[in-house]
């Protein structure tokens, strides 16, 4: 089951439902999800429903407040589709009343279910594109087919997004991350002390494609090479570089820079500008191959880089994230 949820009192963004016979499936597409949009944004029962609360009431108020319902249907997926207290009926149905978006998603070769074979309350959902995801070999082709849609569809849902209230937040984000990595690499107070062993003090800087063929050696630069916009939150997938001459200071610095994410991993958005709002960004690692954005970006000599995803977001949305 997925959907947008209240994850620990966090407002997940997909909700996934599912019978308990496709539990493999769902397992899969789950993690999938969660490593693509981050698993704060993905519900499913098992993995979100705390302890000692009530099952139903916590479903319904996930369904309520999401933004993407996806219905996995496989082999028997029919079979107690008609009864009044089938779960998974009573999801599909509160999504419809709730006027969410629902995707089925067919598993493997499953078929769509005719619509004069579904109850009336859900048999809006046969007339609906149904993307198939295999079973194997196949799977990870057919939801990398699969998330630029799903993106498309979360994207277009809310026109408040942060970047909509203040297009320069981008900009400011990338130039925030950079200046605290600066800040902290000479700050005797940081939460992971900065190898004094090092010969010089780095240059940090925010770069583009271009500034890989001329970079300056002792640099760590921070390219922006690719932008997701959800409903209330913008994630930047970021590539960090390090451009030194000797692998000793640039594992040094790696390791350093790893660290200190996994310590610090949401900062602030720092501009005069901005009065009325506070924004922030939480940094996660990537699931991206650096080597293959580096191909995409340049034709340089591969330097050692590091893949991570910076989510711009409300100071709300923080707190309420970390509730």
């Amino acid at each position: 089951m997925i959907g947008t949820l209240v994850h620990n009192r966090t407002v997940a963004t997909i909700f996934l439902s599912y019978r308990r016979s496709d539990s493999a499936q769902a397992c899969r597409v789950y993690d999938w999800l969660g490593r693509r949009f981050g698993f704060s944004s993905v519900f499913m029962d098992v993995a979100a429903i705390p302890v000692a609360v009530s099952f139903s009431e916590h479903i319904s108020e996930a369904i309520a407040k999401s933004r993407l319902l996806i219905v996995m249907i496989g082999k028997g997926w029919e079979d107690r589709i008609g009864e009044p207290d089938d779960p998974v009926r009573s999801e599909v149905e509160a999504a419809i009343e709730n006027e969410i978006t629902i995707l089925p998603m067919l598993i493997g070769n499953t078929p769509m279910p005719d619509a004069d074979k579904l109850p009336e309350s859900i048999a809006t959902i046969a007339a609906r594109n149904a993307p198939a995801v295999g079973e194997s070999l196949d799977f990870n082709a057919h939801m990398d087919a699969l998330a630029p849609k799903i993106a498309s569809i979360l994207a277009g849902m809310d026109a408040q997004s942060v970047v909509a209230r203040n297009p320069r937040i981008i900009d400011m984000a990338c130039r925030s991350i950079v200046d605290f990595l600066r800040d902290q690499s000479a700050e005797p107070g940081c939460p992971v002390e900065f190898p004094a062993y090092l010969p010089l003090d780095p240059y940090w800087r925010v770069a583009a494609p271009s500034d890989f063929y001329r970079m300056e050696s002792n640099t760590v630069s921070l390219l922006l090479h690719r932008i997701q916009r959800f409903d209330d939150e913008v994630e930047l997938h970021v590539l960090f570089s390090f451009w030194f001459d000797d692998a000793y200071t640039q594992h040094s610095l790696a390791g350093w820079l790893v660290a200190l994410f996994d310590q610090v991993p949401v900062l602030d958005i720092r501009d005069e500008v901005i009065r009325d709002e506070v924004y922030k960004v939480r940094i996660r690692r990537s699931d991206e191959d650096a080597r293959q954005v580096w191909k995409i970006v340049t034709d340089e000599m591969l330097r050692l880089s590091l893949t991570y995803v910076a989510t711009i977001l409300t100071e709300d949305r923080v707190q309420a994230t970390a509730e």
